[in-house]
C-alpha cells in the first residue's frame, strides 16, 4: 500500500531517520584540518625564531695573493670579519668584492671561494700620484683619496675644491717639460683665478700666471739650464712677462733680467 493510500486511510507515515553519519565525518575532518593548520602556523612561527648557530662549511680564513702598500691591512680584515663565521655556501662573493672596493684604497678586488673553509682573495690598489691640499692624495685617475699608510715622497698639488683631475693633468704636462733640466717639480699650485705657481725640487718657486703657461714652463727650463747663476743661488723665478723672466737671488732677493 503506498503513502497516498494510507493516509486517505487514516494509517501513520513513518518518517525516515536522519543519516547524522556525513555531516560527522565532514565535521571531523574539518576539525582536523584546523588542529593541523594550527599546528603548522605554531612549528613555523618557533622555527622563525629559532636561532641556527651551526653554519656548514663556515668561513675560517682569507688568503691575499699580494702584499698591501697603501690599503691599511687592518681595515681590509675588518670588512672581511663580517663574514667570519657564515657558511661558505651562502657567501656571495659579488658581495664580498663590492665591499671590499668602497675601501679608499682598492681599485679592483676578486674574489673566490676555496673549499672548505678559505676565501682567496686578489687586490689591485689605487697608484698614488700627488697629495693634494696637504690632505689627500691623488690617484692616477686625478681621484681624491684618503691618505696612504706608507710615508710617500709625493709631489705637492694644491688647488680650489673640485679642480683635482685639472692640476693633476697640468702637472704631468709640467713635469714632461722639466725631464731633462736635471730639476724636479716638487709642487704645483693653481690660484682660485686661475694663476699657477710651481715649487722645484731645489727649493726654486715658480709664477707662471694664467695663460700660455707651457711656454712660460719652456722659458723657465731653458734658463736654469743655461743661467751663469748657481741654481741655489736663485729664490724665486717670475716668468709672467711677455719675452723674459725676471729671477730673484737668494742673497739680497733683488731681482735680475
Amino acid at each position: 500500500m503506498n503513502d497516498a493510500r494510507k493516509r486517505k486511510q487514516g494509517a501513520t507515515v513513518r518518517r525516515q531517520p536522519l543519516n547524522w553519519r556525513r555531516p560527522l565525518r565532514y565535521g571531523s575532518r574539518a576539525l582536523l584540518g584546523g588542529i593541523a593548520l594550527a599546528l603548522v602556523i605554531t612549528v613555523g612561527r618557533w622555527l622563525v625564531g629559532l636561532e641556527v648557530s651551526w653554519q656548514p662549511m663556515a668561513l675560517n680564513d682569507w688568503q691575499l695573493d699580494e702584499v698591501l702598500i697603501y690599503q691599511s691591512r687592518a681595515d681590509l680584515d675588518q670588512t672581511l670579519s663580517h663574514y667570519q663565521g657564515r657558511s661558505l655556501l651562502l657567501i656571495s662573493p659579488e658581495a664580498v668584492r663590492k665591499d671590499l672596493e668602497a675601501l679608499p684604497w682598492v681599485s679592483d678586488a676578486r674574489v673566490s671561494k676555496e673549499w672548505p673553509d678559505r676565501l682567496q682573495i686578489h687586490i689591485d690598489e689605487h697608484q698614488p700620484v700627488a697629495r693634494w691640499n696637504g690632505e689627500q692624495v691623488l690617484n692616477s685617475d686625478g681621484e681624491p683619496l684618503t691618505r696612504p699608510v706608507a710615508d710617500l715622497v709625493l709631489a705637492d698639488l694644491r688647488g680650489p675644491e673640485g679642480q683635482a683631475k685639472r692640476v693633476m693633468d697640468q702637472y704631468l704636462q709640467y713635469s714632461r717639460v722639466f725631464v731633462d733640466s736635471g730639476v724636479r717639480l716638487a709642487g704645483v699650485r693653481m690660484h682660485p683665478r686661475g694663476a699657477w705657481d710651481l715649487q722645484l725640487d731645489n727649493g726654486i718657486e715658480v709664477a707662471l700666471g694664467s695663460s700660455d703657461m707651457l711656454d712660460r714652463t719652456t722659458r723657465v727650463v731653458a734658463l736654469l739650464e743655461r743661467s751663469p747663476l748657481n741654481l741655489t743661488e736663485i729664490d724665486y723665478i717670475d716668468a709672467r712677462y711677455p719675452n723674459g723672466v725676471a729671477v730673484g737671488r737668494r742673497a739680497n732677493r733683488e731681482p735680475s733680467a
